[in-house]
């Protein structure tokens, strides 16, 4: 009950930012991590980590030896995600993920699951993330986008070479969630 009222505050203080009005529910989250082999990636970032139940579901499932970057732009809700995670590595700015994997020594993610509300942002700052994102995935790797619309398929289609959306019901709002791997 806690992790909905903070996600209710931050949503009516930056509704563009944080994109929904509750956390996600866990079907939702099963299948935003289904299909992956987490314990064999060795590097993962969250994006729009929220109030951190999909990152609850990764740090369970991902190898303790794995490097966890969590991007998370509201300041209180970042918050509770540095004080809950000691081994995680948290920051504010998702626009920011090469300059944080470049310090942190990875050339390459295995996995990006990203929760940015896309849909708000500007057409150029929409086609720079998404390129950015796939730019930075090594070969093989795989980014999932849970969004509240369909309307960066298109984006994505052109980009990666396999995509599987699927649609989330049980959920507040109804969401699509997009499985999509870089060619290897």
């Amino acid at each position: 009950m806690q992790q909905s009222l903070i996600f209710l505050k931050s949503f009516l203080n930056s509704p563009k930012a944080v994109g929904s009005v509750v956390p996600s529910s866990r079907y939702l989250v099963n299948v935003i991590v289904s299909g992956i082999d987490w314990p064999t990636l060795g590097s993962v970032a969250e994006l729009g980590a929220g109030t951190g139940v999909v990152t609850d579901a990764i740090d369970r499932q991902r190898s303790r030896d794995s490097e966890f970057l969590v991007f998370e732009s509201d300041r209180s809700m970042r918050a509770a995600l540095e004080k809950r995670y000691d081994a995680v590595s948290v920051h504010d700015n998702a626009f920011e993920l090469r300059t944080v994997m470049d310090s942190r020594g990875l050339s390459g993610l295995d996995c990006i699951v990203s929760g940015l509300p896309f849909v708000n942002f500007s057409q150029a700052d929409r086609t720079f993330l998404l390129k950015e994102f796939h730019d930075l995935l090594n070969p093989g790797g795989i980014f999932v986008a849970l969004q509240f619309s369909r309307n960066i398929r298109p984006d994505l289609k052109s980009l990666y070479d396999e995509m599987k959306m699927s649609h989330v019901w049980a959920n507040v709002p109804p969401a699509y969630v997009y499985h999509c791997r870089r060619a290897r």
